[in-house]
């Protein structure tokens, strides 16, 4: 049993209240992440530190990605879109905490496009309909093709980080954010999980507790609205 938490976007204090529900029912389960954890909401370094003393595992989202170019590589074009999506409050952040960028940057470098899992692919935007055929062995997720076609397509709009079209049903449970809704959407049809809830939006963020590749129980946490911009 494990939890994922959705796109937090700089919400540092409902992460906070998020995580402590999820300690106080379950106790030190592990916690894992769809990315996005800067941009939009006021704290993005503040929810940075509270993912490494936590011991949060996170998949890269494209507003990390987004976010690690526009710092260290700004001509490169993957950085263009971050100008025109809420990268401001991001560097307002740490023009006061700049002793935290590097850590942070680096944290964003190490983190994977994917945690394949016995029971369930946990990615920021999914396997979709248009690649998946990239991924398979004998109709198994080959992991190294799976992780040369992350690699391969980290900036084409849908691959891994930017997908909104539909997700492939890949024989276990897909995880995934990036696509906004207002409550955690399970699709069957291709056994989809869609756990982004509109944090920044001043809706909640959202966590799901998996067993044996099912959704167990989803612990919600109103925005605070001291998060937001």
């Amino acid at each position: 049993m494990y939890a994922v938490i959705g796109d937090v976007h700089g919400c540092f204090h409902t992460l906070v209240g998020l995580v402590a529900d999820i300690r106080d029912t379950y106790g030190d389960m592990a916690i894992y992440s769809v990315g996005d954890l800067g941009d939009r909401g006021r704290y993005t370094p503040e929810v940075f530190n509270l993912f490494d003393g936590e011991g949060i595992k996170f998949v890269k989202g494209n507003h990390d990605v987004m976010f690690y170019y526009g710092v260290t590589e700004p001509s490169n074009p993957i950085s263009l879109p971050w100008i025109y999506n809420g990268n401001e409050a991001t560097i307002e952040a740490y023009k006061l905490q700049s002793h935290l960028l590097t850590k942070h940057l680096k944290m964003i470098e190490d983190a994977p496009y994917f945690f394949l899992l016995e029971d369930a692919l946990i990615s920021h935007a999914g396997i979709s309909e248009k690649y998946a055929h990239k991924i398979f062995t004998n109709k198994i997720i080959d992991i190294q093709k799976l992780r040369n076609f992350a690699e391969k397509y980290f900036d084409d709009e849908s691959g891994m980080l930017w997908n909104r079209g539909l997700l492939a049903n890949v024989g276990k449970l897909q995880i995934v954010g990036h696509c906004r809704y207002n409550e955690v959407v399970y699709k069957e049809n291709n056994n989809s999980l869609y756990i982004d809830t509109s944090v920044y939006m001043a809706n909640k963020l959202s966590a799901v507790i998996i067993e044996e590749g099912r959704l167990i129980k989803i612990l919600s946490t109103p925005t605070f609205i001291d998060d937001l911009v």
